[in-house]
């Protein structure tokens, strides 16, 4: 006989924030690893419109980088996208969206998957104590990124993640663009067709 879910057991919802320009397989390999190792029920992935702590915009419209995203996701049950970030505009502040998915989902647990790099930045983060208190960090190991306990958070509660270090990242994926070599491997197959058709990073200053 199959044992249902108890309904008053509180959902583990991860937030995967981010530029998503575009969405890589690395980043869905991220995801696969919080899902299991936090024992997640899903995880929401949030495009920015404009980090506060990264110099460039996106190279991509914010249509096309949502676009990729569902592509993305499409086969992926435990996946969501939320396109809360970029309906909001301007610059997107962590604490502001976390507060936003707090009120939406009350009786969950929330976490956010961060990479060690941002996680050595926190001391940055706008009204860190007050996130900590929300939520617990899910942090991917980087090469030569420290991920021990920041010294400028109040209770901060984190999961470093057990998983390899991947070779993706947008930038690559934009130069590998910009130089015409296939992206096979690197973004998913309809990610892949769809950059191709619109020629996106195509043609980068």
């Amino acid at each position: 006989m199959e044992v249902q879910k108890d309904k008053q057991e509180r959902e583990r919802i991860a937030l995967y924030g981010g530029a998503f320009d575009p969405v890589h397989c690395a980043h869905l390999g991220v995801a696969r690893n919080a899902l299991e190792q936090a024992q997640l029920d899903r995880v929401i992935f949030i495009p920015a419109a404009q980090s506060p702590l990264k110099l460039h915009t996106p190279m991509a419209e914010a249509a096309a980088r949502l676009h990729m995203l569902e592509l993305a996701l499409q086969n992926e049950p435990n996946f969501d996208l939320d396109p809360y970030e970029i309906e909001q505009g301007g610059i997107s502040y962590t604490v502001e969206t976390v507060r936003h998915f707090t009120h939406r989902y009350p009786q969950a647990d929330l976490f956010w998957i961060i990479g060690g790099d941002q996680f050595e930045q926190l001391d940055r983060w706008r009204s860190i104590d007050e996130l900590a208190q929300m939520l617990r960090f899910l942090v991917l190991p980087r090469t030569g990124a420290d991920t021990q306990r920041p010294n400028s958070a109040k209770n901060l509660l984190y999961q470093v993640l057990d998983a390899p270090l991947m070779r993706e990242s947008s930038s690559e994926v934009r130069r590998r663009c910009q130089q015409g070599d296939s992206l096979q491997g690197w973004v998913p197959v309809a990610v892949e067709a769809f950059i191709s058709q619109q020629e996106l990073y195509s043609n980068l200053d």
